[in-house]
């Protein structure tokens, strides 16, 4: 994360919640997230070498263990209750794919959602007549 963050401070690639960030900048920044994540993995299924020393590899083994139960236990944004944060793109993805509930896509306004109440959609649009705004 501090490695991503650190090019995106130093201006090597652009943060897609930028206002002025475009189709492909996202991209790019989602190209390069992926490297810094795989670069970020542990190799768990790999030996630990022979040559380190009794306390270097019990620091490596706790090390590890330790690694495994914060990451089970943090959210990606790593605070808890942390939301989720997707490029506009992501987010056409994940609900074309059905892995998010379409029925609450927050790219669609509150009032024109199934489950909006009707009495108070009726209010809003009166008011709006009333006072002559457009969408």
């Amino acid at each position: 994360y501090k490695a991503l963050r650190s090019d995106v401070v130093e201006g090597k690639i652009k943060d897609p919640r930028d206002v002025d960030s475009t189709y492909e900048s996202r991209r790019e920044f989602d190209r390069y997230r992926g490297g810094y994540y795989n670069g970020m993995v542990n190799a768990y299924g790999y030996d630990i070498p022979n040559d380190l020393s009794e306390e270097s590899v019990q620091l490596k083994i706790d090390s590890m263990i330790l690694t495994a139960k914060l990451a089970a236990l943090t959210p990606p944004q790593g605070y808890p209750n942390a939301p989720y944060y997707f490029t506009p793109e992501n987010l056409e993805w994940y609900y074309k794919r059905h892995k998010l509930d379409a029925k609450l896509d927050p790219r669609i306004p509150a009032i024109y959602r199934y489950n909006f109440p009707e009495d108070l959609k009726e209010k809003i649009k009166a008011y709006a007549r009333e006072h002559n705004i457009k969408e």
